[in-house]
């Protein structure tokens, strides 16, 4: 937990120049890129469009007066910083002015949220657009002092974005979700054996259940229609929405027989989820793959979308800062 240290705390990549030629590889990156006919020089641009969206957040938070702390992905972990989670109130990041920046794309943004919550407020910064995915992340590098401009005087909004709550039997640690869940074997050949049901809220009242083996299943937030769970054919929904997505992946039914639970979507303030794994080697993991725990035999995951677990991101600065359009219909 860190409270009240600094006015904003800067979360970033690596970009991937960074992580292939700073960290122990069996091959050399570089060989290897020649070797796969690729050149260096895009992962050197991107490289170098990160490092100036970063030097220009820097100046403008000095600009206007605000102490900053940056944290690489990887030292959030290093540096013990916890989850953000509703029932402790020093859990996550808690700036002075309640304001968490996300330096990256997507990937970064996500990580990001698993430790913010409460009154903070997250921003993403796509900080190589060119380069990098950012649908949550509105503003690009040329208007990041305005960006800050706005957020000194409160000419900005913020949208609650619903995310999932995962409580899991043997008590482990696991994030909110922003984006989606996926419960699977941990080996990606062997089957995924567990049992879904649909409850009450609270869960303590089951509505329907069903045996199933597959490749896993995907649970996903409204702000989580547009990853990996749109292949499945579900519509981009409203990101505020309390909608949670559901797709088995591939099915496996031995006598033709049909899932009722294939595919579908509940009302998150109204239905929670439960998975009963019946695998001795399962997981869930939550918005990729770096956060993850290990299910046994008999281990429960209850999911849940309640409202006092939902974050604060920022969006839209009234006009006064070009962003990517998140809500734009296709």
């Amino acid at each position: 937990m860190l409270q009240s240290e600094v006015d904003v705390y800067i979360i970033q990549k690596q970009t991937t120049l960074e992580r292939y030629t700073h960290s122990k590889l069996n091959v050399d990156f570089f060989d290897y890129l020649e070797r796969d006919k690729q050149t260096p020089v895009p992962l050197q641009q991107a490289h170098n469009d990160h490092v100036k969206s970063r030097e220009l957040l820097i100046k403008s938070l000095e600009k206007y007066s605000l102490s900053y702390k940056v944290f690489n992905l990887d030292e959030l972990y290093e540096n013990n910083i916890c989850y953000y989670n509703d029932k402790c109130d020093n859990s996550g990041l808690r700036p002075k002015k309640n304001l968490v920046i996300s330096l990256g794309g997507d990937g970064t943004l996500l990580h990001a949220s698993h430790h913010v919550g409460g009154d903070v407020c997250l921003l993403g910064i796509n900080s190589c657009p060119e380069h990098s995915v950012g649908h949550m992340c509105p503003v690009i590098p040329k208007y990041i002092d305005k960006t800050i401009e706005c957020f000194i005087n409160n000419k900005y909004k913020v949208k609650n974005v619903r995310r999932l709550k995962l409580e899991a039997s043997r008590k482990q640690s696991l994030p909110l979700a922003l984006n989606d869940v996926l419960l699977c074997n941990r080996h990606p050949a062997a089957t995924s054996r567990y049992q879904l049901s649909i409850c009450s809220l609270m869960g303590n009242q089951e509505l329907q259940s069903e045996k199933q083996l597959s490749s896993g299943l995907w649970v996903s937030t409204s702000a989580g229609s547009t990853a990996a769970i749109s292949s499945y054919g579900f519509d981009k929904t409203d990101i505020t929405s309390a909608d949670i997505h559901v797709a088995v992946r591939e099915p496996y039914t031995p006598r033709n027989e049909s899932l009722n639970l294939q595919k579908f979507n509940i009302d998150g303030n109204e239905k929670s989820l439960l998975f009963f794994s019946r695998m001795r080697q399962g997981l869930v993991c939550v918005d990729g793959p770096d956060s993850c725990a290990h299910l046994g035999f008999g281990d429960t995951v209850h999911m849940s979308l309640p409202q006092e677990c939902s974050i604060k991101l920022i969006l839209d600065f009234f006009g006064k800062v070009p962003t990517f359009p998140f809500d734009k219909p296709e």
